[in-house]
């Protein structure tokens, strides 16, 4: 189809121009766990490839037929197309081919309020596997959806997972909120800042509405303090 995109207006897969390692958000009919894959290529109007779930080690059980539901961020927009598992191959590698999507549904994604403050805490690559390892960092600011990651060494490259945990305190009540998180780049640093600081752009995964809550609530409360 493909119109301009717009708020809630279909758009053509083809015209977003994907890129490969994309990480896409799926979630099976019938359930409501959500798993993150990655695209590996797909094909105009025959097939989409990606990953096969991956589950605390394990791989999530999947079937040829089974209907998905596939959620995405590519740049501002948000993305969501339904879609069948056509195919599922243990080799080379894990993974499986999805129903090329007729059309899917864009929306246009507002800026989020983002506050500059401290928050320490910890962050571990999991894109690396046995090589990763906890590293101290620092948000330098942070939204709803992301934030500057500070850290003393280089942790990854762009489309990396990560997980944070966070030390935040909010009207003096102090908590440690667990975040899941892909890295988006490197960042520019500011005059004055400690070169030996390596600082990146991470854009938050979908959490827990709790955790949603708690990250707003955070930044509202030092908004008005």
């Amino acid at each position: 189809m493909g119109s301009e995109a717009s708020d809630g207006v279909f758009e053509d897969l083809n015209r977003l121009r994907l890129s490969f390692g994309e990480v896409l958000q799926v979630e099976f009919e019938g359930e409501t766990l959500r798993y993150h894959v990655r695209l590996v290529g797909y094909l105009e109007n025959r097939s989409i490839i990606v990953t096969v779930p991956i589950k605390n080690k394990r791989v999530v059980p999947v079937r040829v037929g089974q209907s998905v539901n596939i959620r995405m961020m590519i740049n501002d927009r948000a993305c969501a197309f339904s879609s069948t598992i056509l195919h599922y191959y243990r080799l080379p590698y894990l993974h499986m081919h999805l129903d090329y999507p007729v059309d899917l549904v864009t929306n246009n994604i507002r800026k989020a309020v983002r506050i500059e403050i401290r928050v320490d805490g910890t962050v571990v690559n999991n894109s690396i596997g046995s090589r990763a390892k906890q590293v101290d960092c620092y948000l330098a600011d942070i939204s709803e959806t992301g934030a500057h990651l500070v850290t003393p060494i280089r942790i990854g490259k762009s489309g990396d997972e990560i997980s944070l945990v966070l030390k935040v305190e909010i009207s003096g009540i102090k908590r440690t909120l667990g975040v899941a998180a892909i890295l988006r780049g490197r960042l520019k640093q500011k005059p004055g800042a400690d070169e030996r600081e390596i600082h990146y752009g991470v854009e938050f995964l979908p959490g827990s509405d709790s955790l949603r809550i708690e990250l707003i609530a955070f930044i509202y409360w030092n908004l008005s303090h």
